[in-house]
């Protein structure tokens, strides 16, 4: 017998808001990672490391506004 439901089911706002917290967070790794590999190599300038750590504090930003929804 076919299914009664005409809608499609929509997933929880959290599991959305989960989600773009995580992605978030892998980014932010990664980038801090790179900036870390390169600051060890000496291969980035101080104005280069300022300007990708201010790039994750708003990233951190973002997450924390997320978080704070949930």
């Amino acid at each position: 017998m076919a299914s009664k439901r005409t809608v499609t089911r929509r997933g929880s706002g959290q599991r959305g808001e989960l989600k773009t917290v995580r992605q978030l967070t892998r980014s932010a790794k990664a980038e801090l990672a790179k900036l870390l590999r390169r600051n060890r190599a000496g291969t980035i300038s101080q104005r280069d490391l300022d300007t990708g750590l201010e790039e994750l504090e708003e990233v951190l930003k973002k997450i924390l506004m997320h978080e704070f929804r949930l």
